[in-house]
């Protein structure tokens, strides 16, 4: 039922409640039909499942097959070799992992604990599991809400809603009934499980409590199952490839070598090296092993990854939704706008009491009358207060007040004032008056009157106003020039608050309407949760990387508009919850890709909005901080986690968690996660080149009719020793300068796509002609089988040190790049070159391995060859453009 919707009666009547509240018995009788107020805890993996779980992954289980094989062959240390990589990669994805589903707890830790209710028609403290619709709660300033509930009356009422809601002030609430189609953040007669009062009190009847209530709705939209990551599917997809092409290869050549009259011992065992040949046993180890320095070097930036696969998903991001309140803005209130007779900008943003005040471009002294008696009213008609705790500033209070003792602190007035004044009376602001008055003795001065309030509210009690000539009568003019002056400030995104004061004698009456009467207007000041100084140069290398800025947030249409065209995001066009209710999914699919800006959503909205992106092909990243963020940062591709005003559900829910809560951060993460993607691309194009052409060469051997140039010990000795060193170094390569300069990706884009398909098989052929070469060459020069396989066994490692340097970059030569750039690289080679030395002339290892030492003439036959990937590399990255992307 829509309950903000009907008249109060209407709503304690269909609770069956009344203004005392319910009996004992008829909330136990309740309680077992709704149930207790809490929200629901759903069933977690243990640890085991988790590491289990670990070893479904299609590449893990070819190499498990490949393991197997190895053991059957007769090679049970590079067997135990590749299972001990296998359970490396799986330890390094749980401890990345074991943490990842813990957002309903945090839901759970932010119910209050306890709540003040009648009962019996005593008011009672009972827990707040207990509380059953129909219930009648009293909360005060302080208190966190407990369930739903309708206000019954109230006191100066505000409540802190901007973890459910998105809005960044508190919410001025009242009792009067609402249209059905009020929007969440519009329900000013409603309070909501999760949020806080900021000031005044109330009554109110519960009219949801649990998984019923808003709070309990988002709970059930964070529980829905996150879709897997593109890497991964891709990886599994290769895995899937790369499998079946094995299985097909080793089978037809099984059959041929059988149908020669081979022994079937032979067969097989060629069988065994062809699929030993075709599985790239280190390329699950170094995508793993790139991720997990990714989130290395990203922690060192404030941006802490969660799971090991957001890092790659972040790189091809292709847009950005980001929240506004903390995230796009400082999440401080403050004082920007000053209008006198003249108007008065100021600067410095957020708590911190350092600034300055300006006019037409120069600066001015914050001593000036007309600047001091505005910020003198506000003052003395304000109970806030500023302080600092652990370095940092902070508001006590109602961060609109604390916007204007933060301005009278940078002006030098506020202490000054504090200790000349002592307060008389106050008439505080309410929902009806629109105004707060002060009565204050000054010292040396005698009383005041100090009035704040909505502009139309205190013009209402003026009649005069100040000049730069001094005080003249307000006229009906001057109240339409201020009215327009205020709607033009608010239309800036600005909370505009009028100021108005007067002296008053000694013997004078401090009654209300005479103290709030023949006020003179003193000017306007307009406040506004400031953007980040850094967030424009962010979002500005944001479109130059093709990533587009997507506000979506609880706030006003006005102040989204502002804060967008300030921060050049969109074209101005706003779309608010309300027309999304009426927006059919085609209707959204057309306007997606052209609305860059959408106000006073709910968490659902915020879910439909991503979901819609994400069916126009687009990898969608999400930042947020409330909790009205979680279901939509759970929806998106990547969800982006403030990590100092983040709620815990939020960074629960997320995959990434920014430190410094920096939009800038985040572009150094897309940035990282570009790099890591394209190394992931260079070992993948590195690691496939190698066994493609393992594959091919012995392939072609037995089909062509020679033995077997490669053992499937010197197989594996390749690809899991001296292939791994180079491919680590790969893994670290640094971002290159034109990084941010690319378009993202085709999220679609195979692994590895059709162009790097095409440069990894033209690379494979290289090697497959030099090894086939090579061994061939010593055969027809007289030596023997062994020798002949040390050639192709040597060959083939140093082709594989070839690859590696040429795969630095793929659409860059070699030859203008630094040789130095990556240090890791050039010792990941020596490692290599010292592993195939030593198979081949330590004693114990040429026994093992099958192998005799080379001549200096085989030695330059193998430098030289190797000549061959270079030159085909530099080709193809000059002919295959698609290789840039």
């Amino acid at each position: 039922m829509k309950w903000h919707s009907i008249p109060i009666d209407e709503v304690l009547s269909g609770l069956k409640s009344g203004q005392k509240g319910l009996s004992y018995d008829d909330a136990a009788s309740r309680i077992s039909e709704y149930g207790p107020n809490q929200l629901e805890s759903p069933s977690k993996p243990s640890a085991l499942k988790i590491f289990l779980g670990k070893f479904k992954d299609y590449m893990v289980i070819v190499l498990i097959f490949a393991a197997l094989i190895s053991y059957i062959a007769g090679e049970s240390t590079n067997a135990f070799v590749i299972l001990g990589i296998v359970i490396l990669v799986a330890i390094i994805g749980f401890f990345q992992e074991y943490k990842a589903e813990r957002a309903m707890e945090a839901l759970r830790d932010m119910v209050a604990p306890e709540a003040d209710v009648m009962r019996d028609g005593k008011m009672s403290t009972i827990p707040a599991s207990d509380l059953v619709p129909g219930d009648m709660v009293f909360l005060e300033a302080g208190d966190k809400v407990p369930a739903d509930a309708r206000i019954v009356e109230e006191t100066a009422l505000e409540v802190i809603e901007a973890s459910l809601t998105g809005e960044s002030l508190p919410v001025k609430k009242d009792i009067e009934q609402l249209t059905e189609e009020a929007a969440l953040a519009d329900r000013k007669n409603m309070v909501f499980m999760g949020t806080i009062v900021s000031y005044g009190n109330c009554r109110a009847v519960v009219t949801a409590t649990g998984l019923a209530t808003e709070l309990g709705r988002i709970s059930g939209m964070i529980k829905q199952r996150q879709t897997d990551p593109p890497l991964k599917i891709k990886l599994e997809h290769l895995a899937k490839r790369q499998a079946l092409l094995v299985f097909v290869i080793a089978a037809i050549v099984f059959v041929l070598d059988a149908s020669r009259g081979s022994p079937i011992m032979n067969s097989l065992i060629a069988a065994i090296a062809l699929a030993v040949a075709g599985v790239p046993e280190a390329l699950p180890f170094i995508v793993t092993l790139a991720l997990a320095f990714g989130t290395q070097a990203m922690a060192k930036k404030n941006a802490i990854i969660r799971r090991l696969p957001a890092v790659e998903t972040l790189g091809s991001t292709t847009v950005i939704c980001t929240d506004k309140t903390g995230t796009l803005t400082t999440g401080e209130m403050t004082l920007r706008e000053i209008q006198t007779f003249r108007t008065i900008y100021v600067d410095g943003p957020g708590y911190t009491p350092v600034g300055s005040f300006s006019e037409q471009g120069r600066l001015i002294d914050p001593q000036e009358k007309d600047l001091v008696r505005l910020l003198k009213i506000g003052t003395l008609s304000n109970n806030a207060d500023i302080e600092k705790a652990n370095g940092n500033w902070r508001i006590v209070g109602d961060p609109t007040e604390g916007a204007i003792i933060v301005a009278a602190k940078k002006a030098g007035i506020l202490e000054e004032i504090r200790a000349s004044s002592t307060r008389i009376a106050e008439y505080p602001f309410d929902s009806d008056r629109r105004r707060m008055t002060t009565v204050d003795e000054m010292q040396g001065v005698g009383r005041i009157v100090s009035m704040k309030g909505a502009p139309e509210a205190v013009l209402g009690r003026c009649t005069r106003i100040v000049r730069a000539d001094g005080l003249s009568p307000l006229t009906k003019e001057d109240r339409m020039t201020i009215l327009a002056r205020a709607d033009g400030m608010a239309g800036g995104a600005l909370r505009v608050l009028a100021f108005a004061g007067k002296s008053l004698e000694s013997h004078d009456p401090l009654e209300m309407d005479f103290v709030e009467s023949d006020l003179i207007f003193a000017g306007l000041a307009g406040m506004m949760d400031p953007p980040r100084k850094e967030v424009l140069d962010a979002i500005s290398v944001s479109k130059k990387a093709g990533i587009r800025t997507v506000m979506i947030t609880g706030d006003h249409r006005l102040t989204a508009k502002a804060i967008g065209k300030e921060l050049d995001i969109g074209n101005g066009e706003v779309i608010e919850g309300s027309d999304l209710e009426r927006m059919s999914e085609p209707d959204l699919q057309k306007r997606i890709n052209e609305v860059s800006i959408f106000a006073r959503v709910t968490a659902e909205h915020k879910v439909r909005i991503v979901e819609a992106l994400k069916k126009r092909g687009n990898i969608v990243a999400m930042t947020g901080d409330g909790v009205n963020d979680a279901p939509a940062l759970k929806a998106s591709d990547i969800g982006i986690a403030m990590g100092k005003t983040g709620t815990e559900v939020t960074k629960e829910a997320s995959d990434m968690v920014i430190a410094d809560d920096n939009f800038a951060t985040i572009v150094g993460a897309v940035l990282e996660g570009r790099r890591i993607y394209d190394n992931i691309r260079k070992g993948t194009t590195y690691l496939l080149a190698v066994s493609f052409a393992e594959l091919a060469t012995i392939f072609v051997a037995v089909i062509l009719g020679f033995p077997i140039p490669l053992l499937a010990a010197q197989i594996l000795w390749i690809n899991v020793v001296a292939e791994e060193f180079p491919a680590i170094g790969l893994a670290l390569e640094p971002a290159h300068a034109q990084i941010m300069t690319k378009k993202p990706r085709d999220p679609k884009e195979s692994m590895p796509s059709k162009s790097l398909l095409i440069y990894t098989l033209g690379i494979a052929a290289a090697i497959v002609t030099g090894t086939l070469g090579l061994y061939m060459a010593s055969l027809q020069m007289g030596q023997d089988l062994s020798y002949a396989r040390t050639m192709a066994f040597v060959g083939l490692g140093f082709f594989t040190v070839y690859n590696a340097y040429s795969c630095r970059s793929l659409d860059e030569s070699i030859f203008s790049m630094n040789p130095l750039g990556n240090k890791t690289l050039l010792i990941g080679i020596a490692g290599s070159i010292i592993s195939i030395l030593a198979v081949v002339y330590i004693p114990f290892m040429q026994s093992i391995f099958l192998t005799r030492p080379l001549t200096f003439e085989s030695w330059g036959m193998v430098l030289g060859a190797g000549l061959l990937v270079v030159v085909a590399a530099e080709v193809m990255k000059k002919v295959l453009p698609g290789l840039r992307s």
